[in-house]
């Protein structure tokens, strides 16, 4: 199997782990898809350090009852042996403590090294693209355009606090 084809599989892979950590809120097996020294940018945040990453999601899911992410088929590209950049757009089924329902859709930039015995995130910045209803009757948000893919944003560039409730 070529190495992009090896690649490829085992970011699908680190995406299911991301999914099933999230819906389960298993925070070891959620803070096992970053690297130790990983940066996460999510809502107008910035977490640095697996353990870090890991105590922002509690923070973010403490008023959630359980999240469903579904990832699309990934964009990826290798930049070396053992290194890829990807995008990807996530939709988020979510209810809160409250009972009230909540749809997102969103992209993903992703820095993913291959850890050896499997893909993890380096770096993540999320954008946030729409959020309410499942009908899509919400609001659509503006977010920067980096272009077709492969095109990224800067490493250092923050996310939109765009993910506040309410």
């Amino acid at each position: 199997m070529s190495e992009f084809l090896q690649a490829e599989a085992g970011v699908r892979q680190l995406h299911a782990h991301y999914t099933d950590a999230v819906w389960r809120k298993d925070w070891a097996a959620f803070g096992d898809c970053f690297t130790p020294d990983a940066e996460w940018r999510i809502a107008g945040l910035t977490f640095v350090g697996r353990d870090d990453i890991v105590a922002g999601l509690q923070r973010i899911m403490a008023t959630a009852n359980r999240v469903l992410v579904t990832l699309r088929n990934p964009q990826f590209t290798l930049e070396g042996t053992g290194r890829g950049i990807g995008r990807v757009y996530v939709t988020e089924q979510c209810t809160w403590t409250d009972k009230a329902p909540n749809t997102t859709i969103g992209r993903y930039y992703e820095h993913l090294v291959d850890g050896g015995d499997r893909w993890r995130f380096s770096w993540r910045m999320f954008q946030l693209l729409y959020k309410g209803p499942a009908d899509l009757s919400g609001d659509f948000l503006d977010c920067p355009d980096y272009g077709p893919f492969p095109a990224m944003p800067p490493r250092d560039e923050p996310s939109q606090d765009t993910a506040r409730r309410g």
